[in-house]
């Protein structure tokens, strides 16, 4: 774990609590000698701080929150918390429409929401597992019949890297799009298939998943979706974090184009 990572294994005297804040949005655990104690405090708007481990602040509104209580024979002291990706395909969008022409490639950058899990030790029993931010939902396909549920969090997708936030609840993902096509591709959103990618964290603690390769053939319709198997080259000194929710032995995968893009 990275010095300024809010991951890991964390070791819990009896009655102790932690907090995981990030402005007004905090999680907070508490163990006792036969269960665990959870407070879930929401917040409405999405912000920018940094992710703040420790006890929980005296003007935390933890009466607002959700409370949660996990019952066991006898506590562990030890709680695994990760980074997961979310659990179902996220939408994304550029500022305005792009239109990429025939024969030419291009690299996105997106940024998609992180959920927070909490395993107990030495078991793995699943304790949390939940967004800092839950996004809308929304219907991404070519009909109302055809298509998927996907998270509507319409997060900006950028052609420079500069120009993506880094947040300490969000992942970084690259798309390269290759338009082999005899005709312009235009893209006005992206069905990130998030729950098929691995998590990585770079040397800054900055979480990144693996790279995903959009391939347009000549003459079909239909793409290659190609997941890269490493970090991807812009996560410095990158370590795994965490796997897909979905394990896959497929590294290349055919879909339409409209259930890709739109």
């Amino acid at each position: 774990m990275a010095e300024n990572a809010w991951w890991g294994e964390f070791t819990f005297n009896l009655k102790q609590q932690r907090c995981w804040r990030l402005g007004d949005r905090s999680i907070i655990l508490q163990r006792f000698e036969n269960e665990w104690n959870s407070w879930n405090l929401e917040s409405d708007v999405e912000n920018d701080e940094d992710m703040v481990v420790g006890e929980p602040v005296e003007d935390c509104c933890i009466e607002q929150a959700k409370f949660g209580r996990y019952l066991q024979q006898s506590t562990s002291e030890r709680i695994q918390v990760l980074p997961l990706l979310a659990d179902r395909s996220v939408v994304a969008r550029p500022d305005t429409p792009l239109t990429l022409l025939a024969g030419e490639k291009a690299r996105l950058y997106v940024s998609t929401p992180i959920w927070f899990s909490a395993k107990l030790q030495p078991k793995g029993e699943k304790l949390l597992d939940l967004p800092f931010w839950r996004p809308s939902d929304s219907w991404f396909g070519p009909s109302t019949r055809i298509g998927q549920i996907c998270y509507a969090k319409y997060t900006a997708a950028r052609i420079q890297l500069t120009n993506i936030e880094k947040r300490a609840h969000r992942a970084i993902t690259p798309i390269t799009v290759i338009n082999n096509h005899s005709e312009s591709l235009t893209i006005e959103r992206i069905n990130v298939p998030v729950t098929l990618l691995h998590l990585y964290s770079d040397e800054a603690s900055q979480l990144w998943t693996t790279g995903i390769s959009v391939h347009r053939g000549s003459h079909i319709d239909n793409v290659e979706l190609h997941l890269d198997k490493h970090a991807p080259v812009e996560a410095i000194s990158s370590v795994l974090v965490s796997n897909p929710r979905v394990a896959s032995e497929q590294s290349i995968l055919i879909r339409s184009i409209s259930s890709l893009f739109a």
